[in-house]
């Protein structure tokens, strides 16, 4: 009959192979039991739809709610046919809303070609856990020394206004090209029509109902003539507030005049 000590490995090596391997297995074991016990009626294989290839075989996984029914999430290729695939959550679904978490650290993003980019684009929050918390979002680039664009929205505390920045990497500068119409709460403009009560006799209209953000309020007035200097001699906003301000304009005749205003709250 043999002995245990016959039963074990030749050398020390062989011994540390064969125990690693078991702690592997038992580690595995665990996982799958922990799979099992928390979600093994939740996740199965779709019969029909989007697919994948899993183990050989062509299928979508989906991820269920404890209902059995109420699909969460899906693993599977794009579903209008075009190539990739991926996670697809299904969020924001009444009554109740479904969310995704990053547990932690950075979302990055890369081509799928290798070594296209030497830095990747990312996603990361930050907070001090006091004053701020940002969502950033970093620009991949193609060389190291590339300037990165970067957006941060940033809270803080105490009640007061959040922040968006635009801005490079370490503060460096970056530029903004807005395709289409620029709108902030703290700009107006608009045009008035004066027309003067005498000539050479300074005429005012008030422009009211503005509601601009600010403390500090800076306005402008122009004349739309073809006879600056000789024709209209002069054109001024004043009594600028978040709510409005006057306008005025003097020319040597009583024709009407349009005059473009402009106000910033700063």
């Amino acid at each position: 009959m043999p002995r245990q000590l016959d039963q074990l490995p030749p050398d020390p090596t062989s011994l540390a192979r064969r125990l690693a391997a078991l702690e592997r297995e038992v580690r595995e074991l665990r996982a799958a039991r922990r799979l099992s016990s928390a979600t093994a009626e939740l996740i199965r294989t779709a019969a029909s739809g989007p697919r994948v290839e899993i183990n050989g075989a062509t299928q979508a996984v989906d991820l269920y709610g404890d209902d059995g029914t109420t699909l969460l999430a899906e693993l599977a290729t794009n579903t209008s046919g075009t190539p990739g695939g991926g996670l697809w959550t299904r969020g924001l679904q009444d009554p109740y809303n479904m969310s995704a978490f990053l547990g932690g650290g950075e979302l990055t993003f890369q081509p799928v070609q290798s070594g296209l980019v030497d830095t990747a684009a990312a996603v990361s929050y930050d907070t001090d856990s006091t004053q701020f918390a940002d969502l950033i979002l970093t620009s991949g680039a193609i060389g190291a020394s590339d300037m990165r664009a970067r957006i941060i929205l940033e809270t803080v505390t105490a009640g007061q206004p959040a922040w968006v920045y635009v801005t490079g990497d370490q503060s460096a500068p970056c530029n903004l090209d807005v395709n289409g119409v620029l709108t902030a709460a703290n700009l107006a403009w608009g045009q008035v029509s004066i027309t003067p009560s005498a000539a050479n006799t300074p005429t005012s209209v008030n422009v009211t109902g503005l509601n601009l953000q600010g403390t500090t309020f800076l306005g402008w007035a122009v004349a739309t003539t073809a006879v600056p200097g000789s024709g209209v001699t002069g054109s001024s906003a004043t009594n600028v507030t978040a709510t409005g301000l006057t306008v005025w304009t003097t020319r040597t005749t009583t024709a009407q005049t349009f005059v473009n205003w402009l106000v910033i709250g700063v």
